[in-house]
């Protein structure tokens, strides 16, 4: 990994070009003076991490997530948003793995223990900088501001800034990228039937299979009280519908509460993928829901593809 420790600065000099481009008022020293300083300490010690896969500094009461809190302080103060924080948060993971990438052999490293190291220091930076800022009715977003506090999985404000980061990282390396949408048709029957309680358990396991089945890269979220969407870089549309197809397959046979006369989830499956279809990248979340509702009228447990103009789609 002393390919990707000598690249410090260049981590450094991305995450400060990508910060930049926040859309804050342009008075706020983004990179200057002590926010600077943190950001080089940051990288400096991730960059460490990865050589040395030693992650505790990164910990509750460590010295990197101390400084991750000084810097949600910081940015507090600033008068950033908690979405422009976690804005901030996706351009340091995401620019690290653009890097990760380019100084590593990935043929040669197949360690998907070090990359599940990697995210959760990436989760408890923002876990410890979200610290700042101090919700009353919401104690579950300061605790933990990337996940859904039902499915554990990532939240729709996360899900969002993570998808816009994947899409711009798509356009630049001309790679494919599909969304997948998943969405309860029967939510509110359940919720009725059944009882809210009831009615989260099934969420959770959906989740959980969801989270199983797709891939470390993939970003999973819950988007709704009754969707999941999973975005899948380097994937086109067929991939895509395999790995949707395949989920739906398993939920309809496996399901806990499959059995006579207990009504399960039915589940809806939409998808679009650029630049396959969807020739406009900020046009994917749009055309996924376009397919969402195509998939409405199909029989439950078939995917819709959203198809683009050649094919009779909306462009």
């Amino acid at each position: 990994m002393a390919a990707l420790r000598d690249r410090a600065r260049e981590l450094l000099e991305r995450w400060k070009e990508e910060i930049q481009r926040l859309p804050v008022p342009a008075h706020i020293k983004l990179v200057d003076g002590e926010a600077g300083e943190n950001l080089e300490r940051i990288a400096a010690a991730v960059l460490e991490m990865v050589e040395k896969e030693e992650a505790a500094v990164f910990q509750p009461g460590g010295e990197m997530y101390r400084l991750a809190g000084e810097m949600g302080r910081l940015r507090f103060r600033q008068g950033f948003s908690v979405e422009e924080l976690v804005q901030e948060h996706v351009i340091l993971r995401n620019e690290f793995w653009n890097l990760f990438h380019q100084s590593v052999d990935m043929k040669r490293v197949v360690d998907f223990q070090l990359e599940k190291k990697i995210n959760a220091s990436f989760d408890a930076l923002l876990q410890a900088a979200a610290a700042a800022y101090h919700y009353e009715s919401s104690r579950e977003i300061m605790e933990n501001p990337l996940r859904d506090p039902v499915t554990g999985l990532y939240n729709q404000s996360y899900f969002h800034g993570r998808m816009m980061e994947e899409l711009r990282r798509a356009v630049r390396y001309k790679h494919e990228i599909t969304l997948v949408i998943c969405e309860v048709g029967n939510y509110h029957r359940l919720l009725e039937i059944q009882g809210k309680e009831a009615v989260e358990e099934a969420l959770r396991y959906t989740a959980s299979v969801i989270a199983r089945m797709t891939r470390d890269c993939d970003v999973i979220a819950r988007m709704g009280e009754a969707s999941f969407a999973a975005l899948l870089p380097e994937t086109g549309w067929r991939g895509g519908k395999v790995m949707a197809e395949r989920l739906c397959r398993y939920l309809e046979k496996e399901f806990p509460a499959r059995t006579p006369g207990v009504e399960c989830p039915e589940l809806y499956w939409g998808l679009a993928s650029f630049p396959d279809e969807v020739r406009q990248p900020e046009m994917l979340y749009t055309c996924a829901v376009e397919a969402l509702r195509d998939a409405r009228s199909l029989a439950c447990g078939e995917v819709a593809v959203y198809r683009g103009a050649e094919h009779g789609g909306t462009p």
